[in-house]
């Protein structure tokens, strides 16, 4: 029986990373600055006034670039991916699951109100984040235990 894989090709990581880091960057700017509203203009309301209608727009191309960046970071085949990367990718998959999951805990227990609701923006980054960051580490370890052999 054929073994499925739903990993991207590899050239999906590079494309990844072209739009993480700039996305990243943008992220950043907008949480330290505390956002950006765009003004769409003036509409049509039903009843016949003119409205002002505002509108995030900034912030969710960011979230979208943000997580498409991650997901064809994390998603993509390594360049010869064999039994031992996939179990390494198993591996940082389920620590990033279980770290996400007792930050998540840990929110529900201290945060209250709008700054949970805050934090549940940031929280939706942390879990392929995390794995992200421990897959490329410990592919990074194995990498360099194979060099020095």
């Amino acid at each position: 029986m054929k073994n499925r894989s739903f990993l991207l090709p590899h050239i999906f990581g590079k494309i990844g990373w072209f739009i993480l880091v700039p996305f990243t960057a943008l992220g950043l700017f907008i949480m330290f600055t505390g956002g950006a509203e765009v003004n769409l203009g003036r509409f049509f309301s039903a009843t016949g006034n003119y409205r002002e209608i505002e509108s995030q727009i900034l912030n969710n191309v960011t979230i979208i670039g943000l997580l498409v960046g991650l997901i064809f970071t994390s998603c993509s085949r390594e360049k010869y991916e064999d039994e031992m990367i996939s179990a390494i990718r198993l591996d940082s998959l389920l620590l990033a699951l279980y770290i996400s999951v007792l930050v998540l805990v840990v929110a529900v227990l201290c945060l209250y109100g709008n700054n949970f609701y805050e934090f549940l923006i940031y929280q939706m980054f942390i879990l392929p984040l995390i794995f992200l960051v421990t897959f490329k580490i410990k592919m990074w370890r194995l990498n360099r235990d194979n060099d020095e052999e």
